[in-house]
């Protein structure tokens, strides 16, 4: 997998569930149109470009199987230092290291406890 890295996954940012939102982290989601064979489901640190300006991302890849949310790939993405409405913009979301894989947490506050660790180690990846 890392070999493939570093690699940039675009998109138009689509709606979501929300259920980020509700807890002060709010993500961009897109479905990448890329091929993404060979890399893992799981938390990648990211840099994502919005309207030709980069910002530090944490970017989960996969099925999300905490909220159960079907069988499509999603590529979500909390954009550190951003606040403006994204939904219907193309993104480019640069995946740059490897967090940890993705994995089913036993409640949505546990999965929340989790994110905002990877947060804050997102903080200290350059």
């Amino acid at each position: 997998m890392e070999n493939f890295l570093p690699i940039t996954l675009t998109g138009p940012v689509i709606h979501g569930k929300a259920l980020a939102r509700t807890f002060a982290i709010p993500t961009a989601n897109i479905e990448p149109a890329e091929n993404i064979d060979g890399l893992d489901f799981g938390v990648y640190a990211s840099e994502v470009l919005v309207e030709g300006r980069t910002y530090l991302g944490v970017s989960n890849l996969g099925m999300r199987p905490t909220v159960a949310d079907g069988d499509r790939v999603n590529l979500e993405t909390f954009i550190l230092d951003y606040h403006d409405d994204l939904y219907g913009k193309q993104i480019a979301v640069t995946l740059i290291q490897f967090m940890r894989p993705e994995k089913k947490f036993d409640s949505i506050d546990q999965l929340m406890e989790q994110i905002h660790k990877d947060i804050a180690l997102r903080t200290g990846i350059s």
